[in-house]
């Protein structure tokens, strides 16, 4: 039996209990995915706070660049500039964005903690796993052994794991047929356990027919 191969811990897992950081790269690359995703979950008022967030990652971009990236997306989304001032506006009496002058007195735009908060539960809600029409012959295991402290993190895991499709080959061991490393440990990350979490990518399995009849892989 060929020895399953460990994927390195890549850029996305942060070492700490706590919730991903907004800086983390993982974070502006959700935010950039969840914008191009194109779902019903990714209407105007969260293209603004996506806008917003992605300000934050690299710093701050000034009001005239935020309007340069809405458009972008308004092309594709039908949203006027009147729709976006106006959901700009709501948010910013929500508390969910703030505004500050630079030193060249353009106004600026940026997550409130309260705003970061309420766009990462956004981005975890959006969160879907790959479905090729073709298998690649790999399956994607997940394993974990979350201390008991972090007990209620544990079973949300759990549920998330089995909500998005994975099929429980063991009690923390979870599997599922498509590359989604990403996915996975952004929702791990966000259930503050990412440090306690391994990936395998396994070509070869002695016994994969149930397996294979779960996910109808023929």
């Amino acid at each position: 039996m060929t020895k399953p191969k460990i994927q390195p811990r890549s850029k996305y897992v942060k070492n700490t209990s706590e919730k991903l950081d907004i800086k983390e790269t993982s974070f502006e690359e959700r935010i950039k995915e969840f914008l191009s995703s194109g779902t019903s979950a990714s209407y105007i008022t969260q293209v603004v706070l996506a806008l917003a967030a992605l300000s934050v990652v690299a710093t701050v971009i000034a009001m005239p660049g935020l309007s340069i990236c809405a458009r972008e997306y308004r092309r594709s989304k039908k949203y006027s500039k009147k729709q976006i001032s106006s959901a700009t506006g709501n948010l910013k009496r929500s508390g969910y964005i703030e505004f500050e002058n630079a030193d060249s007195g353009i106004p600026r735009i940026r997550l409130t903690k309260k705003g970061e908060a309420y766009f990462q539960k956004i981005l975890f809600d959006d969160i879907s796993l790959p479905e090729p029409e073709k298998w690649g012959g790999k399956w994607t295991f997940v394993l974990f052994d979350i201390p008991v402290q972090f007990s209620k993190a544990r079973e949300a895991l759990r549920w998330r794991l089995k909500a998005l499709g994975f099929y429980q080959y063991q009690k923390s061991v979870w599997v599922y047929p498509h590359p989604c490393e990403k996915e996975i440990l952004y929702v791990a990350d966000y259930f503050g356990v990412g440090k306690f979490v391994e990936i395998l990518s396994v070509e070869y399995l002695t016994k994969d027919i149930d397996l294979k009849k779960h996910f109808e892989i023929k």
